[in-house]
């Protein structure tokens, strides 16, 4: 999932009341924008994003 903010401010504000709930695993700042891609929490797919991004750079780990 991706969701963008207007600032940091409300980034934070974002994380701290869905913290419990999602893992961030990619965060930018695009012209003053924030974006951020997340995964629900304990359903397995941050592991498999990590997966595929090991994947894609090439590594073994």
């Amino acid at each position: 999932m991706k969701e963008t903010f207007e600032n940091w401010t409300a980034y934070d504000n974002w994380l701290i009341q869905n913290y419990s709930s999602y893992s961030i695993y990619k965060v930018n700042e695009i012209n003053g924008k924030i974006e951020a891609e997340f995964c629900n929490k304990g359903t397995g797919e941050l592991e498999k994003i990590i997966e595929e991004s090991k994947k894609k750079a090439g590594s073994s780990e």
